[in-house]
């Protein structure tokens, strides 16, 4: 049996399963927004008084 043996993840050298994204893109965005809607949905509004 052979040991594996990784170098620590650090911000400069992440693993390399993860992806780094300088932005994230339209369809990224137009989801968070949908869901953060949904999110505020849930909550009941004041009574006006």
């Amino acid at each position: 049996m052979t040991a594996h043996t990784h170098a620590p993840e650090t911000p400069d050298a992440p693993l390399t399963r993860v992806t780094v994204i300088d932005t994230p893109n339209t369809d990224l965005l137009d989801r968070a927004q949908a869901g953060w809607e949904r999110f505020l949905d849930t909550f009941e509004e004041p009574p006006h008084e």
